[in-house]
């Protein structure tokens, strides 16, 4: 999934934890060659001493091969110390009321599991302990800037690989009082090697860890694939790729298992499937029946029945997913689908418009004294204003630009002032703003600014039934709007294609040049030859003038060293490298402008929904 931003920046603070950790052990050998025989070598040197600290220590052993975050010789104790960027709370238990794994902590703890037995053969003469080291949610940062102690570089070679680059002269006495903290696993680790941890997902596996370590090491060793089996897991394979990727030469693991269980040709992957039903929870008893096409759903087997898709006020979850399996197996006509409710809705609605949408990050490290890890810091809003006579204008984007100051309070604030000038209705896509806006909120209570109570009073008004609650337009395309386009998404990134593509007054509108507070002249109507839909405006960000004007330096940097911000993991990343006292002014520069111009592209893509919906209205 390296094309996910999202899990990127997960990842990166993944690294940064690691490297977090290793301040923790100090004075400790960092074994970073990816060499396997020089890995082995270096950390041998250190094992042959009385006591060491290891980073990534290499151990092989009757073809198992493990590298260790930490590990700790104590004499003949060994400490085995896995590092985890996940959170967790000293009153959480890893166990279900049955004594088995719940499923959140399994793949940390069998990851545990094969490093603790291969230190086990490799050492039989010593104590093992086995650790995860996980980071308290419950402690707050007691230094300012932690963060920024910790900074992630690309590789220069290799821009998929990172590393972290600790500040220089720090010590785990800069750090504050300690954010992760190490849990012994032993018991676990024995309900695993007992079989009683889950059921368990293989025959090798039921047949005893050893005997499942020992299959996986022989196939691997002797270059045999393992035998899969196709089934509702396949659902969240990460080598199931889209067509077009696959028409530019790379490979999906996905249609290699399934061709080979079904016998299924390329043409076969084109069908609409069953994993691609909206929010669809019942694919394992498809599955068992047969069924893996949603063309294999005869109308006995649909979630609901066509013919009563607006018997109710809204489409719930069942009518939705037989609307989209109805039109793409040709039940219904592939024209797009309003739910009459809609138009009752949007006769609530106060103009002016305003739709907003946030940016914010979740970081694992935090960022400044004080705060928890993944906390929410809202950096950065947009607004959009639709008036009376239909007119929009791109009336506010604001962005915390300097490093290192904390922007929560600030943030709310600047949205309170764009949003208090008049009681027209406030538009939001999804859960996430609202979720923002009421951690703030907590965050006031604690930290007591001097506007506080004016603060808390205004958060409260739009977002808990205070009289101007936020309307999510998520929830009314849920409920009232599908088009054949969607698929089985309601994500904002797909529904802006889809009704550009449905809409000829979107059409003629886009096609014509927009102008916001950063985006400039800027077409946003541009149709596929091969498909005759839209492109989706997202992917035409890096076509987004790439000028600041006057300035003819910065308009070269800009040209050579431009960053294409598509989705909120990108954005998450770029801002905390803002966050870095050492980015050059050009680069900064250049950050900011691709984030204000994306942050705009989403509420523009929320005026386009409601532009749509307004010209089907008249």
């Amino acid at each position: 999934m390296d094309d996910n931003d999202f899990l990127q920046a997960l990842a990166k603070g993944g690294i940064q934890v690691g490297e977090l950790a290793k301040l923790y052990y100090p004075g400790g050998r960092d074994i970073k060659t990816l060499h396997k025989e020089e890995a082995i070598r270096e950390t041998n040197e250190e094992l042959a001493k009385k006591d060491a600290i290891i980073y990534e220590a290499a151990i092989q052993v009757e073809g198992l091969y493990i590298r260790v975050d930490v590990l700790e010789k104590m004499g003949n104790r060994l400490n085995l110390i896995e590092v985890k960027s996940k959170s967790w709370s000293s009153d959480e238990t890893f166990l279900t009321q049955k004594n088995t794994i719940t499923s959140g902590w399994q793949s940390y703890l069998y990851d545990v599991a094969f490093q603790y037995r291969v230190l086990q053969k490799a050492f039989p003469d010593y104590q093992i302990e086995p650790y995860l080291m996980l980071i308290d949610k419950t402690q707050r940062a007691t230094v300012d800037g932690l963060h920024q102690y910790f900074k992630v570089v690309e590789d220069d070679q290799d821009k998929k690989r990172s590393s972290v680059v600790p500040k220089e002269g720090i010590t785990a006495a800069d750090l504050g009082k300690q954010i992760l903290h190490p849990v012994h696993v032993g018991e676990y680790i024995n309900l695993i090697f007992e079989g009683k941890a889950r059921e368990p997902v293989s025959e090798a596996e039921a047949a005893g860890f050893d005997v499942w370590m020992d299959t996986l090491s022989n196939h691997l060793r002797n270059d045999k694939k393992y035998p899969v089996t196709i089934g509702s897991k396949c659902k969240s394979c990460e080598y199931r790729i889209s067509r077009d990727k696959l028409k530019q030469g790379e490979l999906s693991g996905f249609e290699e298992c399934w061709s080979k269980a079904l016998g299924w040709k390329s043409s076969d992957f084109e069908d609409p499937h069953i994993f691609d039903i909206w929010n669809y929870r019942s694919a394992h008893k498809l599955l068992d029946q047969g069924v893996y096409k949603m063309d294999e759903m005869v109308p006995g087997l649909l979630p609901a029945s066509p013919e009563r898709l607006t018997e109710n006020d809204f489409l719930d979850n069942k009518q939705r997913q037989t609307l989209q399996i109805a039109k793409a197996v040709g039940y219904l006509d592939k024209s797009e689908f309003v739910h009459p409710q809609l138009f009752l809705e949007m006769e609530k609605w106060k103009k002016p418009l305003h739709f907003i949408d946030f940016e914010a990050v979740l970081a694992a490290i935090p960022f400044h004294k004080g705060m928890q890890p993944y906390d929410y810091i809202p950096f950065q809003f947009s607004c959009h204003t639709i008036y009376e006579d239909g007119s929009v204008e791109h009336r506010a984007d604001w962005i915390e630009k300097r490093p290192g100051v904390f922007p929560n309070f600030e943030f709310v604030r600047k949205l309170k002032k764009c949003l208090e000038v008049d009681d027209g209705t406030i538009f939001r896509y999804h859960n996430f703003e609202n979720t923002v806006l009421n951690k703030v909120a907590e965050q006031i209570r604690e930290f007591k600014p001097d506007d506080a109570e004016e603060l808390i009073e205004w958060i409260n008004s739009i977002t808990n039934d205070g009289g101007r609650e936020m309307v999510d337009q998520f929830d009314l395309i849920k409920k009232y709007y599908y088009s054949p386009l969607l698929r089985g998404s309601i994500s904002i990134k797909n529904v802006l294609p889809a009704v550009l593509s449905e809409s000829r007054a979107l059409k003629e509108i886009y096609s014509k040049p927009y102008s916001g507070l950063y985006i400039k002249d800027k077409v946003f109507y541009s149709e596929d030859p091969l498909t005759g839909n839209a492109i989706n405006p997202y992917k035409l960000l890096g076509q987004i003038s790439d000028v600041i004007p006057d300035d003819e330096k910065a308009d070269e940097v800009m040209r050579s060293d431009r960053e294409i911000i598509s989705d909120g993991g990108a954005a998450m990343m770029a801002w905390s490298r803002l966050q870095f006292d050492d980015v050059p002014q050009d680069k900064r520069t250049n950050t900011l402008r691709s984030l204000y111009e994306y942050c705009e592209l989403d509420t523009l893509a929320m005026v386009m929904i409601y532009q749509h919906w307004e010209n089907l209205k008249k």
